[in-house]
């Protein structure tokens, strides 16, 4: 079993090999004592890996390395010492892109998150209104939005994280490179069939299941936990508040797709099922 880790290694890989390694990493951060729940853990755990998880709880990967050395993992000192000085290079070069930038715009989504909805559209819409060669976007929130900047990334996006206080993080959001910003409310979608000829196909044969009044990020990880239970005859009938942006690509990666139809500001269904 390796026991030689860097800040690449999967938080998955870690836990499986000790699980005493998810109150080292609760320890950087409250919200990582979630990887307790097996399916939280399977569904998260694989795609954050050290680095990310460092830069969640607002500390340098060294010291959460560190941390997971008192468990008997190995660590090397000098290739993380090379790391930290490509990571300040890297700081150092974001942060001259942004303040070329003549205004920064401001999104706080915290208001967003307290009300239980996913702000992930919010970011996109204010994105799309900027403009791109004068204007950075600022959003303020309680922590690092690393799948939200994952995909930003690949849109040709740069950014820099500040933590003026604690339980505080601004990120800023500036292009340098080619890609467009786009919804993702058609990933995953169905649009060949409409919502009442999937209801009729799978008559009495409907897994049903409510999450709208569940806090995040369990909405997500129940409706994810329901599909590896159905059986191939089978569809999710899911009531949700809102159109869930951030579980559309788990869907696509699982190979289903979902039918929408919206009954309110708070109230939309989804039936998702195997094409």
């Amino acid at each position: 079993m390796n026991l030689q880790i860097n800040e690449n290694t999967k938080i998955s890989d870690i836990i499986e090999i000790n699980e005493a390694a998810i109150d080292v990493i609760a320890s950087v951060n409250k919200n990582f004592s979630k990887l307790k729940n097996p399916f939280l853990r399977k569904m998260l755990a694989g795609r954050v890996n050290i680095k990310d998880a460092a830069k969640i709880g607002g500390v340098a990967p060294d010291i959460l390395l560190r941390r997971l050395k008192t468990l008997g993992f190995f660590i090397d000192l000098n290739e993380m010492q090379s790391y930290e000085k490509s990571e300040i290079h890297h700081n150092i070069k974001n942060k001259l892109k942004i303040m070329k930038k003549d205004k920064i715009v401001t999104l706080d989504v915290r208001p967003i998150l307290d009300g239980g909805v996913d702000p992930f559209n919010a970011i996109m819409d204010e994105l799309k209104k900027i403009d791109e060669t004068t204007e950075s976007l600022l959003i303020i929130n309680t922590f690092e939005p690393i799948p939200l900047l994952n995909i930003l990334k690949k849109k040709g996006y740069e950014y820099e994280t500040v933590r003026p206080e604690d339980g505080l993080v601004h990120t800023y959001l500036t292009k340098i490179g080619e890609g467009t910003v786009e919804n993702r409310s058609e990933e995953g979608n169905s649009e060949e069939d409409t919502f009442e000829s999937i209801e009729k196909k799978y008559s009495n044969k409907l897994i049903e299941v409510d999450v709208r009044d569940l806090e995040m990020p369990m909405p997500m990880v129940t409706i994810l936990e329901n599909l590896e239970q159905l059986n191939k005859d089978e569809a999710l009938f899911v009531h949700h508040k809102k159109l869930p942006q951030y579980l559309l690509p788990e869907l696509k990666d699982r190979d289903f797709v979902y039918v929408s139809q919206p009954m309110d500001d708070d109230n939309i269904k989804l039936i998702i099922y195997k094409k």
